[in-house]
């Protein structure tokens, strides 16, 4: 019997430049965990998955525009803030330690849930699970506010959230609350778009 070995891995040849590429690649590449391992539930359970979100974090964090407002001062940083997700603390720190965004430094720091009031002063706001009722307190808060929020969670476009992760290695896909966005008065690159699939 002939062995279909052969057709078992492929080579992939990427060409191409600019950081969407890559992202895309990156995507591809991630492996899905196996099914009944009582193993990753999100894609930040993983260290390739934390990996994607970040990658996709600084992606948002450049094709989208905030209100020259939300800065006090032009020596103010810019805050990606981080809620219930501490597993993506690090990595953001790390990426993001000589980053700058529109000629700002970047300030990564953690927020606990009841910290709403100081969530307004972030430019963007990744999420974990956090309680329901926590989640509603703190989307009625940044309501208006020009706070991008991010997470993993399951349902969190559907239940207020801006931006959302689901799926696993090349099922990942991300939604997006364009209602949610609207509110924000935030400007979006078509780049944000192409990555997304739009939710109202």
């Amino acid at each position: 019997m002939k062995t279909h070995a052969g057709y078992l891995y492929r080579s992939l040849a990427v060409q191409g430049i600019g950081h969407l590429l890559l992202l895309l690649v990156l995507q591809m590449l991630l492996s899905a965990p196996a099914a009944g391992a009582g193993g990753s539930t999100r894609l930040s359970d993983s260290e390739a998955g934390r990996r994607l979100m970040v990658n996709y974090i600084v992606h948002f964090a450049h094709h989208l525009q905030w209100p020259i407002e939300v800065f006090n001062g032009t020596g103010a940083p810019f805050r990606i803030c981080v809620m219930g997700a501490e597993a993506l603390t690090e990595p953001l720190t790390g990426q993001l330690k000589y980053h700058r965004v529109d000629g700002r430094a970047v300030e990564v720091r953690e927020l606990a849930p009841d910290e709403k009031l100081e969530a307004r002063r972030c430019q963007i706001l990744v999420l974990g699970p956090i309680a329901p009722a926590q989640f509603r307190d703190l989307t009625l808060a940044l309501e208006y506010f020009s706070v991008l929020t991010v997470s993993d969670v399951e349902g969190f476009t559907t239940a207020g959230g801006m931006i959302g992760f689901t799926g696993f290695g090349a099922g990942v896909s991300v939604s997006l609350n364009k209602t949610a966005l609207d509110h924000s008065d935030l400007k979006i690159g078509n780049s944000l778009f192409r990555l997304t699939k739009g939710r109202r």
